[in-house]
């Protein structure tokens, strides 16, 4: 195999760890900086030069936002270059890295059309091998997957096509998870330190742990007879609370009935059969109102005696609530409150 080749087919492998392995810091590119047109050469070359500047002021975020505008209209190496640089610059050692990466590999492939890529390449290798000694990584060896198997380490999806490759990890605890349809999810935790490579080997087909607590979404349902003793409990305070109100009314009604009647009773001495002296006028409106505060109170007596007796009685052991019944009846004259048990 010649040189070139064997060149190739480096630069292919590394392109794809770089893409499986951290799927989530990649980011839409544009068109190859050979096959730009000068209109998108003039607006991704504006939108990098702000972003190198603003990257040179230290602000990061804002450096990004142009950047990665400029990248989504030309793929240039140098652009995905500075974004490496803000994320590194940032803390987010492992999109660093990872972006770092692909700048490099990019770069080698354009260094034939263009020999300016060759520093790009180097410059992004080099800073790249620097932030290597502070994350970790992680080779997972996964058995009996099935089509559908997925994996994650440290909350990130890997493609298949990296499950061979290692992952950088920001030192600390990383949990690696398989999941595939229809079985528990298999999970393992490990501790790395900076600089260290640790394996690790999980067989996707295997039963997850029988320690592991079930998901509150798999706990059985609670009996419904249970369900319905809480319901009841809840009915009995709710049957004395309607009963004070009740009460409430039926004093309202019997006080405001019998100042009624006393003011009519008055009315009827001063005025006998007859039309009522003019100045008796206040004393017809205040009888009238007390009337209505009376009809009211018995209104709500009934309302909420019917409701009470109800709820007391669906709020009883259900042995007890067979067959219960409650009326009440209010008239004119009477009042009466029924029921059957």
């Amino acid at each position: 195999m010649n040189s070139a080749l064997r060149r190739a087919s480096l630069v292919f492998l590394l392109a794809l760890g770089l893409v499986s392995v951290a799927p989530s810091t990649t980011y839409a590119a544009g068109v190859s900086p050979a096959a730009a047109t000068p209109v998108q050469r003039e607006q991704a070359q504006r939108r990098f030069l702000k972003g190198r500047e603003l990257y040179g002021a230290k602000k990061y975020e804002a450096a990004l936002t142009e950047l990665r505008a400029s990248l989504d209209i030309v793929a240039s190496p140098n652009t995905r270059l500075y974004i490496g640089r803000c994320l590194r610059d940032m803390g987010r050692a492992v999109a660093a890295y990872v972006e770092l990466g692909r700048a490099a590999v990019e770069a080698k492939e354009l260094v034939h059309e263009d020999a300016r890529y060759e520093q790009a390449a180097s410059a992004a290798a080099s800073e790249r091998a620097a932030l290597e000694p502070k994350l970790a990584f992680v080779e997972v060896a996964v058995t009996r997957a099935g089509p559908e198997t997925t994996l994650r380490v440290g909350g990130d999806e890997v493609r298949r096509g990296g499950w061979a490759e290692p992952v950088p990890v920001a030192p600390g605890r990383v949990d690696v998870v398989i999941e595939t349809p229809g079985r528990a999810p298999i999970e393992q935790s490990l501790d790395v330190r900076a600089g260290e490579r640790k394996e690790v080997a999980i067989d996707a087909g295997a039963e997850a742990p029988a320690s592991e607590a079930p998901s509150p979404a798999a706990a059985p349902d609670r009996p419904a007879e249970s369900k319905s003793d809480d319901v009841r409990g809840l009915m009995r305070p709710l049957a004395f609370a309607t009963a004070g109100v009740a009460v409430a009314g039926l004093a309202t009604f019997v006080v405001a009935g019998a100042m009624a009647n006393g003011t009519y009773s008055d009315l009827e001495k001063a005025c006998g059969n007859g039309p009522c002296s003019p100045g008796r006028e206040g004393d017809v409106s205040t009888g009238q109102t007390q009337q209505t505060l009376a009809n009211v109170g018995l209104g709500v007596f009934a309302a909420f005696a019917a409701t009470s007796v109800t709820l007391f009685v669906l709020g009883s052991p259900k042995k007890d609530a067979t067959g219960a019944t409650a009326r009440v009846t209010a008239g004119p004259s009477m009042l009466t409150l029924q029921g059957g048990f």
